[in-house]
Order: structure tokens, then sequence, then C-alpha cells
């Protein structure tokens, strides 16, 4: 998901004093994820650490510093139980970062974030590295860099959002999420609606249609296009672990999708428009096309969370929606315990 960063290139471009404030390290159960900053002036702010009290506790201490010059801290790192004392009952702890941003600072934090606001999100997010003194770069860590992908795997949770890069302490700030890659087959009425409910979130949307009209309607974040006469064809193209939808206006052409789909074996969820007693046709016809019991299994028909009847665009796109969200949150966890276990974590 990318961050807006409009907020904040506002809010430095003023003549208030700034706070940067970051999720440094966490402990447990917490609203956000280490990197998560915001800003922090006078009279306003600009991002979020998790909302709540410990935000409201933290833009207190924040503004009693501005108060009082004689108190304000050029950085330290402050840990937050987030227990009963604090009126927050997610139960772990945060140690939040404050980091003063003088007159000099905040004009070259302004310039970074405005050459970085309208860039593509990579695929692995990207992270703004701050260093820490008067020397050393600041930088957006992307796809193709080392620093980018031991961030996006892991990074934090147990050492803190600071670390030594090219022998400068570097503040380590998350800018957006990693996208999951998602292709979706069919640019209909439902399609599209899935397209604008996916849109502002996490993942990196292909849509393929055959139809130029239907294709020409869809604009958003993150959306590539894809016109194909022969849209089972692309299926060939789709990157290992991608995420698949098939909702296209032909059944016939849903089958075609469907079984080179399957026959991949190194897809993620692999989901289809239907009714059960599509799913049961589809079925014997796989099975009659060679298709094993692993391969077919690998189906989900229908789409959407169980208990959502409503037959409009917009419903069965909220459903799909947090369905595919769903699979993409069990998915980044247990990659994330595997990396632990392959780690020695325990």
């Amino acid at each position: 998901m990318t961050l807006s960063l409009r907020e904040h290139i506002n809010l430095l471009s003023g003549t208030d004093p700034v706070m940067l404030v970051s999720v440094a390290a966490l402990r447990g159960s917490t609203p956000r994820e280490v990197g998560a900053f915001m800003l922090i002036s006078d009279n306003a702010t600009a991002g979020t650490i998790g909302g709540g009290n410990l935000e409201h506790q933290v833009t207190l201490r924040v503004q009693a510093a501005f108060a009082d010059a004689g108190e304000l801290t050029k950085a330290e790192i402050v840990r937050f139980p987030l227990g009963p004392g604090l009126g927050q009952c997610c139960g772990g702890s945060v140690e939040v970062g404050f980091h003063f941003l003088d007159a000099d600072s905040q004009s070259e934090l302004r310039d970074v974030l405005t050459d970085i606001a309208d860039q593509p999100v990579s695929q692995n997010g990207r992270w703004l590295m701050l260093p820490m003194g008067d020397h050393g770069k600041r930088s957006v860590a992307d796809q193709n860099s080392p620093q980018s992908a031991m961030l996006a795997n892991g990074f934090g949770t147990a050492r803190g959002g600071i670390v030594a890069i090219n022998g400068a302490e570097t503040l380590c700030l998350r800018l957006d999420e990693a996208l999951t890659p998602i292709w979706i087959f069919g640019a209909g009425h439902v399609g599209q609606a899935i397209v604008n409910a996916l849109s502002p979130l996490p993942f990196d949307i292909h849509l393929v249609d055959s139809r130029d009209a239907y294709l020409d309607a869809v604009t958003g974040n993150n959306i590539h296009i894809c016109q194909s006469d022969r849209p089972e064809l692309e299926v060939a193209d789709i990157p290992s672990g991608a995420h698949v939808l098939i909702l296209t206006h032909n059944h016939a052409l849903d089958f075609d999708i469907c079984r080179a789909a399957l026959m991949r074996g190194d897809l993620g969820f692999v989901g289809m428009i239907g009714s059960q007693t599509k799913r049961a046709r589809f079925v014997r016809r796989l099975s009659d096309r060679g298709l094993g019991a692993v391969e077919i299994g690998r189906l989900t028909c229908p789409i959407g969370i169980q208990g959502i009847t409503g037959k409009q665009p917009v419903v069965i796109a909220a459903s799909v929606a947090a369905q595919v969200l769903s699979v993409r949150e069990a998915q980044m966890a247990q990659n994330q315990t595997t990396k632990s276990a392959s780690d020695g974590v325990g």
C-alpha cells in the first residue's frame, strides 16, 4: 500500500518545528509494523504509527517538548507498553523513535519525499534510509537493492529501526508495503469492481481481457492493463506465487484459463467466479482432461467470503478483496515463520 506523502511534504513546508516519530522496534501484538512513521508539529500531524492512545500520548510528549525547548532532545527511543496503563489491550510493546528535525533536516527530507512521491512501488516495498550522522546520503531502497531485500524479509522485529549501512547508522522508514502480484482475467463489471476494491490495497494488479472497450474504462493505482486475444496464453508468463482470479465473459475461456493455471502448480491463490454447479462441471471436465485431485484441489470456486450472498458487483468485489487479503496475510505469516525457523529463531 502506497503511503500518501503529500501531507508529509505539506507539513515539512511550514515554519513550525517538526519531530519525526517512528516505530523502531516491537514486541508482541502491536498496531503497526517496524518502520511506520509520522511527523508531528505544534499544530499538525502527518502519517500514523497506529492511532489510539499510543499515538495520542506520543503527540502530547512531542508537543510538551516543543513548549519547553530546554527539554527538547535531538534523538531518543522510548518504550511504550500497550497495556491497561496506556488504555490499549494489544498486549505488546513498541519502542518509538523521536528525531527532531531542524530547518535544514526538514528541507532535505521534504526534497527527498517530493522526489519519490510519484515513483512506482516495487514488489518488495520501499524503505527510506536516513543516515543519523552528518555523513551518508538519504536514499530509497528499491526492489533491486540488497538493503531492500534485507528490510522486506523481516528486518526490525528484534533489532530496531536503525541499522548500519555503509558504516553509517541509518534510520529506516517504511514508505509502502510489498505488493502481492495478482492477475485478474476479465474486465467486465465484476472485474472492474474487484480492481477498484484492490487498487488501494497492497496488490500489483494485472488486468487481462480481449476487449479494448472494457480495458479502456479501468484506471487506478498499481494496475497493469493487458489486452490479449488469447488470454489463456498469458498464464504462462505469470510469475511463481502470484494470485489468479478468473471471471471472464465466457465459460469456455474460463475453463481454458483455469486449466492452464492449475497445471502450473506454482501459483498462489487460484479463484474463479461461479456457482457450485459451475464448479462441479469444471471439476469433471478438468478430471477428464487429465488433471488429478491435487491440481483440482488448488481451485477456489465460488470465490468470496462465506455468508456474503449479495450479487451486486461491488458486494462481490468487497468479499473477494477480503478473501485474497486474508490469503496474502496468511502467506506472509507462513513465510516469516519459515524464515525464522531457517534462521534458528525459536
